[in-house]
């Protein structure tokens, strides 16, 4: 009984000093892992969160937030999407508006600079003497050239009217080389103020096609960074759901 009894009393010692070790052991880790990360060990995370009952709900409401702000995020990188999409179509046809408006204003030039020839070649002949011939063919002749230029478009009712009515220097007994310079003056007169009328709508266009192209740079930015935090919200996000932080024991431990 004695041998019996100092046996287990050796037994007991190694068990008592076994236990010893492995408390200190994991006080030390303890530590460490306290130190390492500045916070609390794994092992109290652990502890909080099964003691905690709204720890659960907590994390659960934390992913549904983070759910929820990601569909908002994919919902606001595609309505800017679209919104891009139709700033290039716009802009696209603004410029396409501007060319147009372009080739009128070039094509107004032209025809003026005809017009222009016209009055100039009609006033060298027109500097050589008249000669003299019957009033009453003058006045016909007036009238068949006004009308024959306004059937061409060339000259408006309210050109035809004056003339037709001898205002605004028209005169039916000039000379028939005076009169034709007089109605490409009218003509040219009413090229020029064409040509301007051109001049402005292609300012107009260019600086809308200018509005449309800064808006559509702008929003592809726009779109580019909505698509760009996107991705990296869909790279983050699996990465922090995929275990949870209580469980992930620190480095070396």
């Amino acid at each position: 009984m004695q041998n019996f009894s100092h046996g287990m009393q050796q037994a007991l010692t190694i068990w008592l000093a076994l236990l010893a070790a492995a408390i200190i052991a994991f006080f030390v880790m303890s530590h460490m892992s306290r130190r390492g990360q500045g916070g609390p060990s794994w092992w109290s995370r652990l502890r909080k969160a099964i003691r905690d009952p709204d720890a659960k709900r907590e994390k659960l409401a934390k992913a549904e937030r983070g759910a929820q702000e990601l569909q908002e995020l994919q919902r606001y990188c595609a309505e800017v999407a679209v919104a891009a999409e139709r700033a290039t179509a716009m802009a696209d046809r603004r410029r396409n508006e501007w060319e147009a408006a372009q080739r009128t204003q070039e094509a107004a030039w032209r025809a003026f600079e005809e017009s222009e020839q016209d009055v100039s070649r009609l006033r060298r002949a027109n500097a050589f003497p008249l000669t003299g011939d019957d009033p009453e063919n003058r006045r016909r002749h007036l009238v068949r050239m006004v009308n024959a230029a306004h059937d061409r478009g060339e000259i408006s009712a309210s050109d035809l009217a004056d003339a037709l009515m001898h205002r605004d220097g028209w005169d039916p007994k000039a000379h028939p080389f005076a009169q034709q310079l007089m109605l490409q003056r009218v003509i040219r007169d009413r090229k020029f103020r064409a040509y301007q009328e051109a001049s402005e709508i292609e300012r107009h266009t260019a600086n809308a096609a200018d509005m449309a192209a800064a808006a559509k740079r702008s929003l592809d930015d726009e779109s580019f960074d909505a698509e760009l935090r996107l991705c990296k919200a869909t790279a983050v996000k699996p990465a922090e759901q995929s275990a949870p932080s209580f469980l992930t024991a620190p480095a070396g431990s």
